[in-house]
């Protein structure tokens, strides 16, 4: 599948510079940096503002895209969404029209291939991909709106599973074109591009337990076939994912204390490392052959490979619902 993308004519009128005074140079929006940033966050806002002007083709390109039908409601639940851009964008090792490329590349996307309804549900929270119950406890993985650790610029789409209806692992990602990343093309012209993978702070109880309703599976792994389905879905063939050095909310992270990798977490799928400290990952995902692993092991093993395939399988299928 391939959205293409055409960028109206760049435009000298003075009602372009009146339409962005109202918006991203409000005096309201440039208090608010002054007061909750200092002089610093004001400064880094007129910075900001001064590079939609000097582009603003491309910047009405984006709204353009985002105000079709398909997407309208998203800029209407988040009024400065179109910004996003402007600032660390899936991955601080991406350029201004990198980070400009990947969002507008995602909103044309889904307003081609998706269906009207995909937006609302997906600001609602109630477009649910997989359950499982086990005994008295229910596992769910939904597809929810964009993620909202750092402002909402690490993906703008997140998976999340929720153990007895509390959020306990999400992933972060979006549809992007890969040339405007100058990344390789494979067989697909788009890939999913993966911003963060973090299990819910207070959550690790939970984890550990969904670990074990699943055989060993990890949420994060679990959501690895989730993802591995949507991609199917959309004959997309790649995933990039974020690196540790490289990852929006890496400061946060470190706050947390959390242990995860990234680097380690896309090894184990064959992810490689491209210059700009993205992992590239081909779709079905590489698994190591049964014979190098260990005779006691192997059937746990084949029963887990099994039942990770069996959840894409679903995935894909509940996803091409969503499609137009």
């Amino acid at each position: 599948m391939t959205a293409v993308l055409t960028a109206p004519r760049q435009s000298a009128a003075s009602p372009n510079a009146v339409a962005l005074g109202r918006s991203a140079g409000s005096l309201g929006h440039l208090k608010a940096k002054l007061s909750e940033q200092g002089w610093a966050g004001l400064a880094s806002g007129l910075m900001r503002m001064g590079g939609v002007m000097l582009t603003w083709g491309q910047h009405q390109a984006l709204l353009n895209v985002i105000d079709q039908p398909r997407t309208r409601a998203v800029r209407l639940a988040f009024p400065r969404m179109q910004y996003r851009y402007t600032l660390p964008y899936l991955s601080t090792s991406l350029g201004w029209h990198e980070r400009w490329s990947a969002q507008i590349s995602h909103y044309a996307f889904v307003n081609k291939f998706f269906s009207s309804d995909f937006s609302r549900q997906v600001l609602e929270g109630s477009l649910e991909l997989w359950r499982v119950q086990v005994e008295d406890q229910v596992m769910v993985v939904r597809v929810q709106g964009l993620c909202p650790v750092t402002r909402h610029r690490e993906g703008e789409l997140t998976l999340c599973v929720e153990l007895d209806g509390a959020p306990i692992y999400k992933m972060s990602f979006s549809i992007v074109q890969l040339s405007g990343l100058n990344v390789p093309v494979g067989r697909s012209s788009h890939a999913l591009y993966v911003g963060r993978v973090q299990g819910v702070s207070g959550a690790m109880d939970a984890i550990r337990q969904a670990s074990t309703l699943l055989g060993d599976v990890a949420p994060q792994d679990l959501l690895m076939a989730v993802l591995s389905g949507l991609a199917g879905a959309l004959n997309i063939d790649t995933v990039l994912g974020v690196s540790d050095g490289t990852c929006v909310s890496r400061d946060t992270i470190a706050q947390s204390g959390s242990s995860f990798c990234y680097g380690q977490f896309w090894a184990r799928y064959a992810g490689q490392v491209l210059e700009g400290g993205h992992h590239r990952m081909s779709l079905p995902f590489a698994e190591k052959p049964l014979n190098e692993i260990a005779a006691k092991h192997r059937k746990r093993t084949q029963r887990k490979r099994d039942f990770k395939r069996q959840v894409a399988a679903d995935c894909e299928r509940a996803f091409r619902a969503m499609l137009a």
